[in-house]
């Protein structure tokens, strides 16, 4: 019988599918490591330095886990092998994260790997500095993060990494409109360079290429060709990424894509920090909201319009079913069993040990 892992908090949960039972475990087909970061951020910095002198550097540098973790890690390196009296000045964020959980993760890594930083500033929506009060004009800003596809944003680049920041809760403009304002006016006032790792490649240079080529990429590295199922069961990528339902929530909206009207998405992910921000509380409890909180309730509310969603987690059965309409289990096991409950064992079932895919129509990615 057929075993699926999924990462839950920081262990492991699996799930068993009868063989009778229609089933595709389904992930991008570019699956493994970035290929050779080291050599990637070496050639980036050996450019950079030889178009000016670069005694120091500002890193914005957004957290996600381990991949954009090495990403840091191989830029501060390689920048001090080059200037070892070199300045670096670190600001951080952890946009896709638990805002404490990210903080919490990023600190333990730091001090795992040796890396003698800490950040000036940690940035938040509400109470966190603007970026432009924290830039020093002189000095090249460096962004880097990993890029992948997002529930809200459709894709999370590095305009979303430095936007968010100038966010205020209780924005209510369109949360898109709000983050290419803010991107064009941190292009225009400063020298703006760019690190990103897009599925297993590294993409370094100036900004607003490296933005534009890491969105381009998304569907690349990260989509999947499928029929339609059913009914999809995936995880959320454990700790650090499943802390809160908040940080785990948008993956319900690429998930949907797999799924037919009146089709089950399934959710395994820990909750161990609870539901997540006051502002995110608030607008369930309110049914909507402003800003990325209000927008991301929005999105789950379309998604049940047509569509049944069931989460394991730690999370209350009553508080999930009572907020959202959302069923609560403590195994995947018992959410597969009650989506074989309505669908019957003839249904379709796909599963993704890691939410994070996007959907392609079959047949229109032109792969072969």
């Amino acid at each position: 019988m057929p075993e699926y892992w999924f990462k839950y908090g920081v262990t492991e949960i699996f799930m068993e599918i009868s063989e009778e039972i229609a089933q595709r475990k389904i992930r991008p087909d570019i699956i493994g490591p970035p290929m050779d970061i080291e050599g990637r951020v070496a050639d980036f910095l050996d450019e950079l330095s030889a178009d000016r002198g670069l005694n120091s550097i500002q890193v914005l540098y957004d957290h996600c886990g381990e991949t954009s973790l090495k990403l840091l890690k191989a830029l501060v390196e390689r920048f001090l092998r080059l200037k070892p009296d070199g300045g670096i000045i670190l600001m951080a964020s952890s946009w896709r994260l638990d805002p404490e959980a990210g903080r919490k993760h990023l600190s333990d890594c730091l001090r795992r790997l040796e890396l003698n930083l800490t950040p000036k500033a940690f940035l938040k929506k509400g109470d966190s500095p603007r970026i432009e009060e924290l830039v020093d004009e002189s000095i090249p800003l460096i962004v880097a993060t990993s890029a992948e596809p997002h529930g809200v944003f459709g894709e999370f680049c590095l305009r979303e990494a430095t936007a968010l920041s100038n966010l205020k809760i209780g924005d209510r403009g369109r949360l898109s409109e709000i983050v290419d304002e803010v991107w064009g006016d941190l292009l225009t006032k400063y020298d703006v360079y760019g690190l990103c790792v897009v599925g297993d490649e590294v993409l370094g240079g100036s900004a607003a290429e490296v933005d534009l080529k890491a969105r381009s990429l998304i569907e690349e590295k990260f989509g999947v060709e499928a029929d339609d199922a059913d009914m999809i069961i995936a995880g959320a990528g454990g700790y650090p990424r499943d802390s809160t339902l908040e940080s785990s929530i948008h993956l319900l909206d690429l998930l949907a894509d797999f799924v037919v009207d009146g089709g089950l998405v399934g959710l395994v992910a820990e909750c161990r920090g609870g539901l997540g921000s006051k502002e995110f509380v608030e607008a369930l409890v309110g049914g909507s909201g402003s800003g990325y909180e209000g927008e991301l309730v929005e999105r789950v509310k379309e998604v049940l319009e047509n569509r049944r969603v069931a989460l394991t987690s730690t999370l209350p059965r009553a508080i999930l079913e009572n907020l959202l309409g959302v069923r609560g289990f403590d195994t995947p096991q018992d959410l597969l069993t009650y989506g074989l409950r309505i669908y019957s064992r003839g249904a379709k079932i796909l599963i993704a040990e890691d939410g994070l895919v996007k959907r392609v129509k079959m047949g229109a990615s032109g792969r072969s």
